[in-house]
């Protein structure tokens, strides 16, 4: 198996924050204890999703040319921030500083690129217009009486993870649903909806929202999840098929959306992070074994390391509040999970997302974390 050594790559080793932000947790698919530096030459972009990469190539010391790729945050994420393919220009040159793969010494996650042109960037740089609207053209209140809500929308500073998160106090039957959880079950690695309430600001998605009189429509800018809230006291109806959607009515409180979600199928509340399972690497012998990833490390004196997995049952009900801020530009949420059989208490938390001018973008979703070298 290739090497950093055989590679002729420069490892500067450096104590840095573990990453927490990444839908796969990182610190288990990157050593983010390390920070390489490597240049070549640009073969193909794929800004898709749930993440880009940019291949190149690499001449080692033994002058013989290695196909390397890398690793960014998603492909929206990265076209909403006003990144292109023809940034990429194919056979210009790039420098790449970044975090190497624990297995694969041919792929790495990047933190900061530099083009033929001398730009730098890290990956959460933003490139030309950034995404405000005027707010003088925003009709704040709907003809109906009710806050108009409809548009698009995106978490703002999606990459600003210091808040508190919420957490998951379990039953023991909740215990006993975790129990075997792995990160290869995190329904994100196989392109799958999480739960509704983490997927709606996950990455900064731009999210788009159709309001009726007597239903309103929230499809997110993650994994495509489509939900429609009933404003008209209809129920759930009795050969529902359970879902990670459920089946969602709502009501307005004064100038609050009050939507009471059920009919959900089991799923993930907190998915378990981590790297892949089943990877296969090179032995000593020249033939093939299972690869284990290491355990997860604690996280930097101060630090905070990513939630344990939590799982909800079908008794699942979630409540969610809608509000707006004053001039309507904000849409604030506060949601409450409660699971009488996995959850020993609601499991609670709020979010906000900002009107954009940015349009939504079917998320496509197209992993490529396991395109690895053997």
């Amino acid at each position: 198996m290739l090497s950093l050594r055989r590679l002729g790559l420069t490892a500067t080793l450096l104590i840095m924050p573990l990453a927490a932000t990444a839908h796969h947790g990182v610190s288990g698919q990157f050593d983010t204890s390390q920070t390489i530096e490597v240049s070549g030459l640009i073969t193909r972009i794929s800004l898709v999703n749930p993440h880009a990469y940019v291949y190149f190539d690499v001449t080692d010391e033994a002058g013989d040319v290695v196909n390397m790729r890398c690793e960014l945050t998603s492909g929206s994420l990265l076209k909403r921030s006003g990144w292109t393919e023809e940034m990429f220009e194919i056979g210009s040159e790039i420098t790449i500083s970044g975090s190497p793969d624990r297995d694969d010494p041919t792929t790495c996650l990047i933190n900061q690129i530099t083009f033929a042109n001398g730009v730098t960037a890290d990956r959460d740089s933003t490139f030309g217009d950034d995404g405000s609207i005027n707010v003088a053209e925003r009709q704040i209140t709907r003809d109906d009486g009710t806050p108009n809500i409809a548009g698009t929308w995106a978490m703002e500073n999606a990459q600003d993870r210091s808040g508190p998160r919420p957490t998951a106090t379990l039953t023991e039957a909740g215990m006993a649903a975790v129990a075997d959880a792995s990160p290869d079950q995190n329904p994100r690695f196989n392109c799958e909806i999480t739960n509704l309430a983490m997927d709606w600001v996950f990455n900064g998605m731009v999210n788009e929202i159709a309001q009726s009189d007597t239903e309103i429509t929230l499809t997110y800018g993650f994994m495509d999840l489509a939900r429609t809230i009933h404003l008209d006291g209809s129920e759930m109806p009795a050969d529902f098929t359970p879902s990670r959607a459920g089946y969602s009515t709502g009501v307005w409180d004064g100038d609050t959306l009050v939507v009471t979600t059920t009919g959900f199928d089991e799923g993930w509340i907190m998915a378990p992070l981590g790297g892949r399972a089943g990877l296969v690497v090179d032995d000593e012998n020249g033939g093939t074994e299972d690869a284990e990833r290491p355990a997860r490390p604690e996280p930097p004196e101060g630090g905070r390391r990513g939630p344990e997995p939590a799982k909800n049952s079908t008794e699942l009900t979630v409540v969610e509040r809608f509000s707006l801020n004053e001039d309507g530009t904000v849409l604030i949420r506060e949601y409450a999970f409660t699971d009488p059989l996995y959850l020993e208490e609601p499991f609670e938390g709020a979010d906000e997302v900002a009107l954009t001018a940015d349009a939504y973008e079917p998320y496509a979703c197209d992993d490529l974390t396991n395109e690895r070298t053997e």
